[in-house]
């Protein structure tokens, strides 16, 4: 009997350490890829009816895998409001999109986050062989730069077309070639 209990609480134990392993090393952390911003001088616009118009017209490209939820950001500390933004999701890219009245005009930014593994930011820790090791298991590959800047160019035409239809509707100037243009980070080096 006493074997049985002994052999129950390194079971209990293994699955514990496993469960907090799993939790550490699956947690995703966020990487920054691209932003962009631009202030509508003058201009009004509902952020629901925004976020709604950028839904519809990014779904209707027909992407394997896309999907959309809307999260809440703080604005400044713990106990400060939030700003609610529409996140695009797609494999391990996510777009958060903000539209919002500010001032006089309308304010519009978009993120493009990727997500890496608390497993491969540690791995990189390991003196001397981390980022060897970093890169043989989880290699930046073509595939996926340029998924990243697949999604992030088609995530942006949407935001940028959603924009010249407003304006084009409101009688409001349109953007020029150098305003649409994002910043890029590189995410991609080790």
């Amino acid at each position: 009997m006493f074997s049985i209990i002994y052999l129950l609480q390194n079971i209990l134990f293994i699955l514990i350490i496993i469960g907090v392993l799993r939790l550490i090393f699956g947690k995703a952390i966020r990487e920054y890829h691209s932003n962009w911003s631009t202030l509508i001088d003058g201009f009004k616009y509902s952020s629901e009816d925004f976020y709604d118009k950028v839904k519809k017209e990014l779904l209707s490209k027909e992407i394997q895998g896309i999907s959309t939820t809307y999260i809440y950001r703080n604005i400044g500390g713990l106990t400060s409001g939030q700003r609610k933004y529409l996140r695009v999701m797609w494999k391990e890219y996510e777009y958060d999109i903000c539209a919002s009245p500010f001032g006089t005009g309308f304010f519009i930014s978009w993120w493009l986050l990727t997500k890496d593994s608390l497993a491969n930011r540690l791995i990189k820790r390991i003196p001397f062989v981390g980022n060897f090791l970093a890169d043989k298991l989880y290699p930046k590959t073509y595939y996926k730069i340029d998924t990243a800047s697949m999604f992030m160019t088609y995530a942006n035409a949407t935001v940028q077309k959603i924009i010249k239809d407003i304006m084009n509707e409101k009688g409001v100037r349109a953007l020029t070639e150098l305003e649409k243009q994002p910043v890029l980070n590189n995410i991609f080096k080790r």
